[in-house]
């Protein structure tokens, strides 16, 4: 998945900031905007084509249609694409996955924006009458909802900024999304500083490859882990070190490395921890990949992560980029300088943009996947075979059905067994307060109990364990055993649990404490 409630700014607001999910990248269609540049012109307008789907599915859902040419507004510049690339983020909006996302941003049945792609590099072919820093010829980069297109209109003072004269096109589209999210993951998260030693595992990806380069500008000293074919690639580009992964496992090396870049998530958290300093930094990449699950996605590591890092003196967690002007132009001027350069893989047509997306969702693609869109090159429009297989073999219906069970369950279930079981306490127990709080906090321990289970990544015997121990805690806080407050308390490893039970069980631990009467 190169986390959710960022996803919305990037696909239905201005660019003032844009958030990458894809991990980084979900968030750079947020404030890139998917509708507010995309203003036809009155009366018969100019056409151009894009890329447009409107259920979900595989990549066979993509169509190539023709639709009004955008007009910019005062405020904004008319950029004719001459490249665009693609991100793991595109294909998790074809697909609809994780489906939780369906239910919080992508939309329940169908995508609520039904355009794709973010990175584009091309000409300025008209600016509105306030635009100052720009003007017709100039060659520009940069990220906006809607990419795979032949035109696209971007606010002046968001994510576009100059394309550096050694790059051409397809090399200047492959870095929004992924450079920026290596950059921050190193910078922001990562904090490197020149001297430490980093990994950077899936070093020949997209973000993957940037993220080597970049590191070795700041002067760290670089490990890339790989596959075999892509060794000489990652060491060409500046890595110290390059571990073949089908030859070595890193996690068992005796190195020990102050900051971890984690693009695939291939290995489990307590892994990686075992080869960080006592004060190392472990980023992984928030766009989600291939090992995640089609239902939560990245979301149940980041949960994992959450746990683990109140436990160990590493710094654990994920990030999620926001694609600026000012990060572009720091890229802008790395490459400019020689010290970072785009690595490409394979490059389509506009109209072969399914088939560039089949390609990444494989997992092998070394650098970056660019769409090239010169002049008459797109004569016709995808083919029709493509249409075979095209909508959601899940079933949207099912999956949404699921969704919401699974959200009523996890929100309403606990009420009602909460409810029940204290107006039985109630009949029992006519002279002692509603104990309603202990009993939704008692059932949703036990659900805690077994989703730490799930996410141990230990199998079948963790959940059942874990949620033997939380149910075990819980029937005895339900019984308002003062030692299973304190413990099932301590153990949610929620502070707002820790306050609230310290109000209310303080004051049933009081209550209790009373003699009743005696007649």
């Amino acid at each position: 998945m190169q986390n959710i409630a960022n996803i919305k700014r990037m696909r239905h607001s201005p660019i003032p900031r844009v958030e990458v999910f894809t991990t980084s990248c979900v968030i750079a269609l947020w404030f890139t905007g998917a509708a507010l540049g995309q203003t036809p012109s009155p009366g018969v307008a100019p056409r151009m084509k894009a890329i447009v789907y409107r259920s979900y599915g595989s990549p066979d859902v993509l169509r190539l249609e023709e639709m009004d040419k955008p007009v910019p507004n005062d405020n904004q510049v008319l950029i004719r694409v001459r490249a665009a690339s693609v991100n793991p983020l595109d294909w998790h909006y074809t697909e609809g996955t994780p489906y939780v996302a369906r239910l919080l941003e992508f939309g329940l049945l169908k995508p609520k924006v039904t355009r794709l792609g973010v990175d584009y590099a091309g000409t300025v072919e008209a600016v509105g009458r306030n635009v100052t820093q720009f003007k017709p010829g100039d060659e520009v980069f940069g990220g906006r909802t809607g990419a795979f297109a032949e035109y696209v209109t971007v606010r002046a003072d968001g994510a576009v900024v100059l394309k550096p004269a050694n790059l051409t096109f397809e090399q200047a589209a492959s870095v929004p999304i992924a450079a920026i999210t290596a950059l921050q993951a190193l910078r922001d998260n990562g904090k490197i500083q020149a001297g430490q030693k980093v990994l950077i595992n899936g070093a020949s990806g997209g973000v993957g490859t940037f993220a080597v380069q970049i590191a070795k500008s700041f002067g760290a000293d670089v490990t890339g882990v790989c596959s075999t074919r892509n060794v000489d690639m990652v060491r060409s580009i500046g890595a110290d070190r390059v571990i073949d992964y089908t030859k070595e496992d890193f996690t068992q090396s005796e190195q020990r490395y102050d900051l971890i870049i984690d693009n695939v998530g291939n290995r489990s958290l307590l892994e990686c921890r075992r080869v960080l300093k006592p004060k190392g930094r472990y980023v992984m990449i928030g766009g989600g990949g291939l090992n995640d699950g089609r239902w939560m996605g990245p979301l149940a590591r980041v949960s994992r992560a959450l746990v683990l890092s109140r436990f160990v003196t590493q710094d654990i967690g994920m990030m999620l980029a926001t694609l600026t002007k000012e990060d572009l132009t720091i890229l802008s001027d790395l490459m400019q300088a020689g010290k970072v350069t785009p690595v490409i893989d394979r490059r389509y047509r506009l109209s072969e943009v399914p088939e560039a997306l089949r390609y990444l969702e494989e997992g092998h693609a070394r650098g970056k996947v660019v769409i090239t869109l010169e002049p008459n090159s797109e004569s016709s429009p995808v083919s029709a075979k493509l249409a075979t297989s095209s909508e959601d073999r899940s079933g949207p219906e099912l999956i949404a059905g699921a969704l919401i069970a699974i959200a009523v369950g996890v929100a309403i279930v606990p009420i009602v067994v909460a409810l029940a079981l204290n107006r039985r306490f109630r009949r029992r127990n006519p002279g002692k307060r509603p104990y309603r709080w202990g009993y939704y906090f008692s059932v949703q321990s036990f659900i805690a109990g077994v989703v730490l289970g799930l996410m141990l990544e230990s199998g079948v015997s963790a959940v059942i364990v874990c949620g033997v121990v939380y149910a075990v805690l819980a029937w005895f806080f339900a019984q308002r055993h003062h030692w299973a407050w304190l413990a099932l308390t301590i153990f949610s490893f929620n502070p707002v649990a820790w306050i609230i039970n310290l109000v209310y069980l303080w004051k049933r631990w009081a209550e209790d404490s009373v003699a009743p009467p005696t007649s």
